[in-house]
């Protein structure tokens, strides 16, 4: 009864504050557009015979000032109900709003204001429960990815004087983007999981110096905040607030005038950025974030002149030069590819995206078609979930469902694009390489000091070995 009056006091307190993702959640008229996209299966397509099942137990729970009825926990954040929704109802956000403000301990939140980002010890009991603390160690020392502590005052100058989600305005439907040009320069995201994997990050470069795209870097560039919603305390406006102070370090790398093409190798990361450059291009969204980054000496000037180049857009503009660039044919290697959720919400699509299956076919290895394309992994809040709840070797109905999958199909690697999706794909004992370190192999990369292999959780010689790469 305690938890209940708590929980429906923090229903109150969303709706009071009109939280953007719970401000238009009385359009919702249960018509089940987003029941069958919900790639983490919260509520099968036709439970109870209600295709409108999913969507009807939240709203119809906030209306009656109560915490929706779905396990907060099973939502990993990608927001692919909002896109689809044709009265722009995000589902998934309401869903998170509350779990985020349920969340007593905003460990999240603290580590912004001490380190910038999400810093290499957030990861190190998920190494230490897998007897790998070697490895953490070895990266951690090698790969320290620093943020300059200038930046590090800046978030905590932003973040100490919180601002309501309620000052800001929803942009309702994305406009379609105008198509990715061919860029000669980008700016290079620091991915706070890019950690995990440094390989990802190293074949990333190699990859953009062997087609000639220079790429900028800074230590000025803090964590998007887009992504740690298992660790409560980042809520809507400081992940809006450290998104745009980041594109204003960005713009900072280049010249006025030019054209910005952000990239990284974190589909969350690409999410972050265009959803906050929608925000952004409202301008009563734009003057209170510039208020706020007065503060720091920052301004957003111009948000049109960024755009978002996730890998998954970048890469296949330049497809016959990749092909080119092969060196080591990947013909024995069996794979599977998995699209993350946040790449296929912000691609506008919930079709299996052409990129991933392009960009692996252009490798030689095989790919063999699966239902993991279409299905969530299992989502990095979960598996920070069921670690705390001390539960961390049981496998969630998703893992158990891309788990068996690749064990039926007898699969070598899995290929993926987010280094999220590879970290739970690897904790589960799921040989797993982010596309970038597949292209990076197939170009000729040494193994271990460019991929780093030997820094996964799970091995990856045995199928390496029989393909000749070690």
């Amino acid at each position: 009864m305690i938890r209940s009056a708590i929980t429906d006091g923090v229903i109150r307190h969303l709706l009071d504050e009109e939280d953007p993702r719970l401000r238009n959640f009385r359009l919702c008229n249960a018509c089940g557009s987003c029941t069958p996209y919900c790639p983490a299966r919260i509520n099968n397509p036709g439970a109870n015979g209600d295709r409108g099942y999913l969507a009807r137990k939240v709203t119809a729970a906030l209306q009656a000032g109560g915490r929706p009825g779905v396990d907060l926990a099973d939502c990993v954040q990608c927001y692919s109900c909002e896109t689809i929704c044709p009265r722009s109802v995000s589902v998934g956000g309401i869903i998170n709003a509350v779990y985020e403000t349920e969340r007593l301990q905003p460990i999240f939140r603290r580590m912004l204001l001490d380190r910038g980002g999400l810093p290499p010890r957030a990861f190190l009991p998920l190494y230490v429960e897998r007897g790998n603390l070697r490895k953490f160690v070895a990266k951690a020392i090698r790969y320290p990815y620093p943020v300059d502590g200038r930046a590090v005052d800046e978030v905590r100058r932003l973040l100490l004087h919180p601002i309501d989600a309620s000052a800001f305005s929803a942009p309702g439907h994305s406009p379609l983007r105008e198509p990715l040009a061919r860029p000669d320069r980008v700016f290079h995201l620091n991915s706070c999981c890019a950690f995990n994997y440094p390989g990802a990050d190293l074949s990333q470069k190699m990859i953009l110096a062997a087609l000639g795209i220079r790429y900028e870097t800074s230590a000025m560039q803090t964590c998007c905040g887009g992504a740690p919603h298992y660790m409560g305390g980042a809520g809507f406006a400081d992940r809006l607030l450290l998104t745009a102070r980041n594109l204003s370090v960005i713009h900072d790398a280049f010249e006025p005038g030019a054209r910005i093409a952000v990239t990284g190798i974190c589909p969350t990361c690409s999410d972050s950025y265009a959803t906050a450059l929608d925000m952004l291009s409202r301008n009563a969204n734009r003057e209170v974030v510039n208020e706020e980054l007065a503060r720091i000496g920052r301004e957003v000037t111009e948000p049109g002149a960024f755009t978002v180049a996730n890998v998954l857009d970048l890469y296949p503009l330049y497809l016959d030069e990749i092909r080119r660039l092969v060196r080591r044919r990947l013909s024995g290697l069996r794979v599977g590819v998995h699209v993350s959720c946040h790449y296929r919400k912000m691609s506008g699509t919930f079709a299996v995206p052409p990129g991933l299956q392009a960009l692996t076919v252009a490798t030689g290895a095989r790919i063999t078609k699966s239902v993991m394309e279409h299905y969530c992994c299992g989502g990095v809040k979960n598996l920070f979930d069921r670690l705390q709840k001390g539960r961390p070797r049981e496998l969630s109905r998703l893992n158990r469902l891309v788990y068996q999958d690749f064990m039926n199909n007898r699969l070598d690697v899995m290929v993926v694009d987010c280094p999220g999706c590879e970290l739970v794909y690897d904790h589960m004992g799921v040989p797993v390489l982010h596309i970038t370190e597949l292209l990076a192999l197939a170009m000729g990369a040494d193994p271990r000091e460019t991929v780093c292999v030997q820094g996964h959780l799970t091995a990856l010689s045995p199928a390496l070995e029989r393909t000749g790469i070690l």
